[in-house]
């Protein structure tokens, strides 16, 4: 049954307030009203389109996956490049693991990123299963178990990547934005605060290069234990990467622009912040073989980012209506309640799931 929603005919504050894992902090340094009115758009799925919708899906399910740790080492990508050294880092990322997961069985795999870490925060891969676990558990639990989703494998690492006694500043900031020509790295933050904007665009090579291999390698995937390049590009329609604010950033910027070849699905919540030019010619170019099979995106009425994201998706559709067909292998959809946090993500979690892996 398709969904109609009326339009809300209303504006929404800003929101800056609260710095922990509650409520992300803007990255641009304008801070734009929100649209008042949100595109509303007849789509052929029962998506969630407000934060209240899934409310049922948050109680516990009897059912219930499991959550393990991986670690693994990679080099310090943007450290190495920007300051010239040669440093590895040994880090650690969260898996979900649907309940009943079986060795015999492949399973599709999400790779799924947080936002902005700000002092106080927890360690950013616990951000999705574990500060945020009682919530984000049984949605995945219940959608698996209510059959709304294929049961998936859901893997949370974070982008940051800082080494002691080598920190990134101002200066790199500039110099990736100069090599770039990139707008959004220079612009975004104040003062040394801007390295935040550093990461989205190195964390593809770890994602690649590291992450991967190392999920891939251990748990049961399409993959089937390969983890070279022609059994990741092979085995590209099970592998989904989706992220939140920064971590949306991250999406476009590393995934969209760096991995299509390897990931078919891709979920971006609240902003976009990359050059459209550097992702058309990406995605038109070398990755012009390989179809993207959805890419989600969501925001809210109340979200500062939403600008910056209709804008983006409004040249997605204009450009590149020959790779992105709105109603189709594209989606926006603006929560009539929604702002920057966790509770409009995990609505934007539920309704990427119901369209990944289809």
């Amino acid at each position: 049954m398709k969904q109609r929603i009326a339009a809300l005919l209303c504006a929404c504050g800003l929101l800056l307030t609260g710095c922990g894992a509650q409520q992300e902090q803007p990255a641009p340094t304008a801070q734009p009203s929100p649209t008042a009115q949100p595109v509303i758009q007849d789509y052929p799925w029962e998506f969630a389109w407000q934060e209240g919708d899934i409310e049922a899906l948050k109680t516990p399910c009897e059912r219930q996956g499991t959550v393990v740790t991986v670690e693994y080492d990679t080099p310090a990508y943007a450290v190495n490049d920007l300051l010239g050294k040669d440093e590895t880092l040994h880090k650690r990322l969260r898996v979900y693991l649907p309940y009943g997961y079986d060795e015999s069985r492949q399973y599709n795999v999400l790779y799924l990123l947080h936002g902005t870490k700000y002092p106080g925060d927890g360690e950013m891969e616990e951000y999705w299963l574990d500060q945020w676990g009682e919530q984000t558990l049984p949605v995945l639990d219940n959608m698996i178990d209510q059959g709304l989703c294929e049961p998936v494998i859901v893997v949370t690492p974070t982008y940051y990547s800082r080494v002691e006694g080598c920190p990134l500043g101002s200066e790199q900031v500039e110099k990736l934005a100069r090599r770039l020509d990139d707008r959004y790295i220079s612009g975004q933050g104040k003062g040394d605060d801007r390295e935040q904007n550093i990461w989205p665009q190195y964390f593809g090579q770890e994602l690649r290069n590291n992450i991967i291999p190392a999920v891939e390698g251990k748990f049961s995937t399409y993959a089937g234990g390969d983890t070279g390049e022609e059994s990741l590009i092979a085995s590209r329609e099970h592998r989904a990467f989706a992220g939140l604010s920064r971590g949306s950033m991250t999406v476009c910027r590393s995934g969209l622009t760096q991995n299509a070849d390897i990931i078919a699905w891709f979920g971006s919540y609240s902003g976009a912040w990359q050059e459209f030019d550097a992702m058309k010619e990406a995605l038109e170019g070398e990755f012009a073989a390989y179809p993207i099979r959805f890419w989600y995106n969501g925001n809210g009425v109340g979200d500062f980012a939403l600008p910056n994201h209709e804008e983006f998706r409004d040249l997605t559709l204009e450009q590149m209506g020959d790779r992105f067909v709105d109603g189709e292998n594209y989606a926006f959809v603006t929560l009539t309640d929604g702002a920057h946090r966790y509770e409009s993500w995990i609505a934007d979690l539920y309704n990427s799931l119901l369209v990944f892996f289809r």
